[in-house]
């Protein structure tokens, strides 16, 4: 939803293309490449770092939605309380969601803000881009690596997915994941190559229109947010309602107690908070899926794998933190090399390896259960 405003920003169309292209077929693959029972048992034998990803989802969420009670989009002195109000209900739903219908509702509230903007008339603008060549390339080029790297991984970890697929037959998972970030995801992320330009500050629309994308944004944040709270505490005694409620509350606190002055369309506090949590999903949860998924497979990871993995992270970080952070984006390419060549340094499978967990259906039960 934000994350190729600020790609276009720096990086022109070819950002947004950067992010389009391997987060569609990323996501999409996951339905051809895992089985039901195949993700089954992923998910048991690597349910620490699935809960992982589905925390810090929800705080990267959480941080966003902070920042947009905040940014001055909206104006009015009760709008945190009806943003919050949004974002609670759509993160209620999410809890509550069932397969296969579950992404009705979201989906649909965002259909209908992307036909009113559309009948409104919302100016398009994308930036050139502007950052520097580096050793006379353009900025983009050096970015191809880390976003198919992340891209492409990334969804191996995630519990939503992993619910979705679990919930589907083989041929039914190829055409739902196909057709559901083929065609319906493509359509939410082209629409955020429509309203770039107005978050930026390069043309201007009436009101009512930057309104409807605040809401859009508030519900897609809220519903992920209720999907991964869901998942998080599949295997203890935490409510995820509560959770959720609790989480909501947090937010609401912070939003009508810390009102910070934002001056500019995207403040700087907000987009190095933001760049933090997408250093997660660029390196950290890849990494993991490369170093130590792939290896092990279904077989849960010894100690001194998840020790490995965390070291290769730590020795890559300087070069993800000149690349996301300072824009010096050529130091993503030894950062990526790194973790491509500590693959073959990586603890393996063989004698005295843990045996793979039983699997489990969505809602944690032995599949037993439900005969």
């Amino acid at each position: 939803m934000f994350l190729p405003v600020l790609l276009v920003r720096d990086y022109g169309i070819w950002g947004f293309v950067m992010f389009a292209a391997p987060n569609v077929l990323g996501a999409g693959a996951m339905g051809w490449v895992l089985s039901r029972q195949g993700s089954e048992r992923c998910v048991a034998a690597h349910s620490g770092a699935v809960r992982a990803f589905s925390a810090i989802t929800v705080a990267y969420h959480l941080w966003f939605v902070f920042f947009l009670t905040n940014v001055g989009w909206v104006s009015g002195p009760i709008w945190p309380i009806i943003a919050v109000g949004i974002f609670a209900l759509a993160a209620i739903s999410g809890v509550q969601a069932r397969p296969p219908t579950e992404s009705l509702l979201p989906y649909g509230v965002s259909l209908a803000a992307i036909a009113y903007c559309m009948f409104a008339g919302i100016q398009i603008g994308i930036p050139k881009g502007n950052v520097d060549e580096s050793f006379g390339i353009p900025g983009a080029i050096w970015l191809i690596p880390v976003c198919a790297f992340g891209f492409l991984l990334c969804p191996y970890l995630d519990a939503t997915f992993h619910r979705a697929r679990q919930s589907l037959t083989d041929a039914g998972a190829r055409t739902a994941f196909t057709l559901g970030f083929g065609v319906l995801f493509l359509v939410m992320i082209l629409f955020t190559l429509a309203y770039a330009g107005l978050l930026l500050g390069l043309t201007t629309a009436a009101p009512r229109v930057l309104t409807a994308i605040v809401v859009h944004m508030l519900v897609q944040s809220g519903y992920t947010c209720g999907l991964h709270i869901r998942e998080m505490p599949r295997r203890t005694k935490a409510s995820p309602l509560w959770t959720a409620l609790g989480a909501i509350f947090l937010l609401g606190i912070c939003a009508l107690t810390i009102r910070i002055p934002v001056a500019d369309n995207i403040a700087p506090w907000f987009e190095f908070g933001y760049r933090i949590f997408l250093a997660a999903y660029g390196l950290l949860f890849p990494a993991y899926v490369w170093l130590v998924m792939l290896p092990w497979g279904h077989e849960r990871p010894p100690a001194r794998a998840i020790g490995a993995w965390l070291a290769v992270c730590a020795i890559a970080a300087p070069a993800f933190w000149m690349g996301f952070i300072e824009h010096r984006e050529w130091w993503l390419e030894p950062g990526v090399g790194l973790l491509l060549i500590a693959k073959i340094f990586m603890p393996r499978p063989g004698a005295g390896a843990t045996p793979p967990p039983e699997p489990t259906t969505p809602d944690g039960l032995h599949p037993a259960s439900h005969a």
